[in-house]
């Protein structure tokens, strides 16, 4: 089993429920953007968490469009998609922690309510050290 940390966005409101055991839990999408230009696309995660980390989820009020950071033990698992024949197989993540990732002074906030605080580029600096002309500072 592999250990993840990423960081991405809940693609699906949290879900609650009670395994046959009766233990509770909570299951949601998240979605990390990996590559970038015109090869960037969407890895989809389900996230599952039990215990400590599910009330901590729950009391937080994560919801679809959170940006958050998660860790945990990851595994490829196989399952039967909707149409109940054709089998498929998914990234499934047992969540150990997580966190809230601010977006410009805001927690959590998704992207369509923070797109007109936007602060625009990176301003680049006046003096600018050329490592193929200057020699780097030691």
């Amino acid at each position: 089993m592999a250990q993840l940390y990423t960081i991405g966005w809940a693609s699906s409101e949290p879900k609650y429920g009670t395994s046959a055991n009766q233990n509770p839990y909570t299951m949601f999408s998240l979605g990390e953007r990996i590559g970038y230009g015109q090869k960037a696309r969407t890895q989809y995660y389900q996230v599952w968490a039990r215990g400590d980390v599910m009330r901590r989820l729950q009391k937080a009020n994560v919801k679809k469009g959170s940006l958050l950071w998660v860790s945990g033990s990851l595994e490829l698992e196989e399952y039967i998609r909707k149409d109940g024949v054709t089998r498929d197989k998914g990234l499934r993540l047992e969540l150990s922690d997580w966190g809230f990732v601010p977006i410009q002074g805001r927690m959590g906030q998704p992207p369509s309510q923070t797109a007109n605080t936007a602060q625009g580029p990176i301003p680049i600096p006046d003096s600018t050290i050329d490592g193929e002309r200057e020699n780097l500072p030691e």
